[in-house]
């Protein structure tokens, strides 16, 4: 070690011991709540942002574990949601594991979610995000890991918030508006947007190939009747005059949909049509009995906001 890094590390070491006698940590966790508000304080304390970082999540740990020495902060705040922390501390006696140990079974854990998500996740999170992702949402890559995104119109503000409400120990902040194009018109759309975590690459890996969502039988099987409502929610949409549901599943293949009219025929005894529009888009119509046996199967789970994708009146 040069003497060099030895006066870097001491220096660091002293900036952490200020930031720990200064900072009031349970004012300054209420003010971060989006990326970057971590910077704007270190710069208003004039604190190095790595420094405030480490100092902010020591506290974190040690509110859950008071009982722990302060080095085993680090390799414990790369788990960064507290509900995951407790759960990882069922796994790992985080009080007699070394060091060295806790970071060997963090990145142990880390693989165990990435290949398991249902570990950590409930199995509401399991199954709005497999509905979801079938539906509008979509899972995006960020460097190592991914997030989970959708956003719906303020029709939907309701079940947008909904979502939320479900995934929110994921997000770094509260859904936001934002304006987006679609065929030469400005669309004004609720997004909410989770931050990366490796629970997420399952779902990437599962949905994705070459980076374009496909659906497979695989994916499909996932599905019981509170995933399917959420699909419903998302693509679905009922025609009153004719008294049918049509999916609105443009986004796949014709081989897609021969795969999801083999499913809802062998699984829920339905038998939609492919339907085909504007030259290049395809869909699932249920045809009027089909679409009443589809509405018993999902209305328990549809959203009172919601309820016109099933032909109903808001209440």
């Amino acid at each position: 070690m040069t003497n060099e890094y030895k006066a870097e590390n001491i220096g660091f070491v002293n900036e952490l011991a200020v930031a720990r006698d200064k900072l009031d940590f349970g004012l300054l966790k209420d003010r971060i709540q989006k990326r970057g508000d971590t910077k704007k304080i270190a710069d208003e304390y004039n604190i190095n942002r790595v420094v405030l970082t480490r100092a902010l999540n020591e506290d974190r740990i040690l509110s859950i574990f008071s009982k722990i020495s302060r080095s085993k902060a680090q390799p414990l705040s790369t788990i960064k949601f507290d509900r995951e922390l407790k759960l990882f501390a069922k796994y790992y006696n985080v009080h007699k594991l070394s060091v060295r140990q806790l970071y060997k079974k963090v990145k142990e854990w880390r693989k165990k979610i990435q290949y398991n998500p249902r570990l950590l996740l409930s199995s509401l999170q399991h199954d709005l995000i497999i509905g979801s992702t079938i539906g509008d949402a979509n899972i995006r890559q960020r460097n190592r890991n991914c997030n989970f995104r959708v956003g719906h119109t303020n029709k939907q503000t309701a079940y947008l918030l909904w979502k939320y409400n479900i995934i929110h120990e994921f997000a770094l902040s509260k859904p936001t508006w934002n304006i987006r194009k679609l065929n030469d018109r400005n669309i004004i759309t609720l997004e909410l947007s989770t931050a990366t975590h490796y629970a997420f690459n399952y779902y990437r890996k599962l949905f994705y190939k070459n980076r374009v969502k496909k659906i497979t039988r695989e994916i499909l099987n996932m599905l019981n009747p509170r995933s399917l409502a959420i699909w419903l929610c998302d693509d679905g949409s009922y025609d009153k005059k004719q008294g049918y549901i049509v999916f609105c599943t443009n986004a796949y293949s014709l081989k897609e949909h021969k795969i999801m009219k083999n499913y809802f025929e062998e699984i829920w005894n339905l038998s939609p049509t492919i339907g085909f529009r504007d030259k290049k888009y395809y869909y699932l119509r249920f045809k009027q009995e089909d679409s009443k046996k589809l509405i018993e199967i999902v209305k328990p789970f549809i959203l009172k906001s919601i309820l016109y994708k099933i032909g109903e009146q808001n209440e």
